[in-house]
């Protein structure tokens, strides 16, 4: 192998590119809550920030009689599409000086890569949050309508079965408020407990779920949006909003840098890897390239309630 003037083989640098990327997209599933419970679009083509893509949206069909000796109602869906503005490129970026300690102890590593996807996480999970201004439907469970009981659950599924919102996928996902409001619910709380896939999907979904209710899987999401003291609780089918991530162009070639993209779950990210000769070290930077929106409005309910003080 050639040895680079970094002193270790470009080969290694890739190894560790690679395991950085991987070791980085499962902190990022770890952490997120609303990112998991919404449609994700990913495809591996380089984008910029700012640019827009097409997130396609599928028309209905219709079910046809068929009678003996005709032929079949060929369908042709008018299928529509959802501008999606890739306006967020976020970052976290550290050095590693001392390049073969960091390599002789994992732990080391992993915990930079753990904290910084953290927190690109959480960001997510509150650009997705922040979408709740663009639903018309509203269930008001503040003031004297409060707090957050039984109707409430009710009302929120009957706005998405008139909707003809797919009965899978159905997500309540409540501020940590809104969710101590719940477990004071008598059907919620003493109702026959079923467990449930969430419960072993691991990192922040797990232990954000709570149990499924009214045909809803009920989670806790601390980045829940709250306006003026008022907690934007989210009732929707997972279609209802939309993350779509993209790769960043490349470095260009001879520029020193392994990069890497990985992507699973409709979830991608980007490592970039150089030495930093100002700080005698190994830079390392992951980076998301992203946007948010509303795909079906009348997919989703915002179920307001009060904020404890």
């Amino acid at each position: 192998m050639t040895i680079s003037s970094m002193g270790h083989t470009t080969e290694l640098d890739s190894a560790i590119g690679t395991i950085i990327a991987a070791q980085a997209l499962g902190y990022f599933k770890a952490n997120t809550v609303l990112a998991r419970l919404v449609s994700r679009d990913w495809e591996n083509e380089f984008a910029v920030k700012g640019q827009t893509v097409q997130i396609p949206k599928r028309a209905s069909l219709s079910a046809n009689d068929k009678s003996e000796h005709t032929i079949i109602t060929l369908q042709q869906p008018n299928d529509t599409s959802v501008s999606v503005t890739l306006n967020k490129h976020k970052e976290v970026s550290f050095l590693i000086e001392d390049y073969a300690a960091a390599l002789a102890r994992p732990e080391y590593l992993q915990g930079y890569i753990e904290d910084g996807m953290k927190v690109i996480a959480e960001q997510i999970d509150a650009d997705i949050a922040a979408l709740y201004s663009g639903l018309s439907q509203t269930i008001d469970a503040t003031g004297v309508s409060g707090p957050l009981d039984l109707m409430d659950f009710i009302n929120s599924r009957r706005l998405l079965n008139a909707a003809k919102a797919p009965l899978s996928d159905r997500f309540m996902i409540l501020h940590e408020d809104a969710e101590a409001d719940a477990w004071e619910i008598d059907e919620f709380a003493n109702s026959n407990y079923r467990d449930s896939m969430w419960r072993t999907a691991g990192g922040a979904l797990a232990n954000a779920y709570a149990r499924p209710f009214m045909g809803f899987e009920v989670f806790m999401c601390q980045k829940i949006a709250v306006s003026a003291s008022v907690c934007k609780n989210l009732a929707l089918q997972k279609s209802a909003l939309t993350l779509a991530t993209r790769p960043l162009p490349p470095a260009p070639n001879g520029a020193g840098v392994i990069q890497k993209v990985m992507d699973e779950d409709g979830l991608g990210l980007r490592v970039t890897l150089s030495y930093n000769a100002d700080y005698l070290g190994m830079q390392c930077t992951i980076d998301v390239l992203y946007g948010v929106a509303e795909v079906m409005d009348t997919f989703g309910v915002v179920v307001s309630t009060d904020e404890d003080a």
